[in-house]
């Protein structure tokens, strides 16, 4: 049985690769369990006593807001520390104990400066607008940077089932359009959101491939919230009239920028054969 080191793995993402991919043995670390990434003489205790070949290393701060917030803080900030220091120190740790490391990014990295209906490669030049986006695309120049063998992959809003407490976007607008309440939808951010399935089997046949390098793992649809908030109404039956279509300028009036087009080409983890939905057949899956 393959052995992977995990951190991240009781968030959203992480909590749904663990039960669906039974075939692999995981090894959680966290604060709770006495590890922090940050912390490089804690991590590498976990390191030493594991014997297995895969490193996925999940723990991020992905509040986009939040990171933005920390800003001003410099290396000195939370967001800092975990997105750039952690994957600096697992990526190291992976280097000493030659391990391989699966670092998991964003879309956030691109600028979306793209005209709309051209989509992003993973050989294109990331400029990110926002904290989040920079402190996650320094953890990919840690990662590439640091000696070890690597796989980076970007995934977009995930959604799909999940045991974590936190819920996805896609549940948080279908339980608000259920109990009738309005939902304000942005219509010039184009997003490609991604199955939380999609990820794992990804994962999985990267795993079992031996694969390295970066890929775009995202699902095969790029459309805007707005369109998301429309497609969910109609799944549970819930009367548009609840949606108002905004803008990035109203919505996000106040917090961290948020790219125009952030469609990402997939074309690349399609040759590994990796199952990918559009948004419609993710959705027909998910129970609000």
């Amino acid at each position: 049985m393959q052995k992977i080191l995990g951190t991240g793995l009781t968030g959203l993402v992480g909590s749904r690769i663990t039960e669906l991919l039974s075939e692999f043995e995981f090894t959680s670390i966290s604060r709770t369990n006495g590890v922090d990434i940050t912390d490089k003489a804690s991590l590498e205790k976990a390191f030493a006593v594991f014997d297995g070949e895969w490193v996925l290393h999940l723990a991020a701060k992905a509040d986009v807001d939040g990171c933005e917030n920390d800003r001003s803080n410099g290396a000195n900030g939370e967001a800092w520390r975990i997105n750039v220091l952690g994957a600096q120190n697992v990526a190291e740790l992976c280097r000493v104990y030659n391990k391989k490391i699966i670092y998991i990014s964003t879309d956030f990295v691109f600028d979306g400066t793209k005209q709309l209906g051209e989509a992003y490669v993973e050989n294109d030049i990331p400029n990110p607008i926002n904290w989040y986006g920079e402190t996650k695309f320094e953890g990919e120049n840690a990662i590439k940077n640091s000696g070890a063998q690597y796989l980076i992959l970007r995934i977009a809003y995930p959604y799909g089932i999940s045991s974590a407490e936190k819920k996805d976007f896609v549940r948080i607008i279908g339980g608000r359009l259920k109990e009738g309440k309005e939902i304000r939808g942005v219509e010039d951010h184009i997003i490609c959101p991604t199955y939380i399935d999609d990820i794992a089997h990804g994962i999985q046949t990267c795993v079992n491939n031996n694969t390295l390098g970066l890929y775009h793992l995202v699902g095969n649809s790029h459309l805007s919230p707005y369109d998301i908030a429309c497609l969910i109404a109609k799944k549970i039956n819930a009367s548009p009239d609840l949606i108002s279509p905004t803008t990035r300028e109203q919505y996000f009036a106040n917090k961290a920028a948020r790219p125009l087009n952030l469609y990402l080409n997939n074309d690349k983890i399609k040759t590994l054969k990796v199952p990918i939905r559009s948004f419609e057949e993710g959705l027909e899956q998910v129970e609000f």
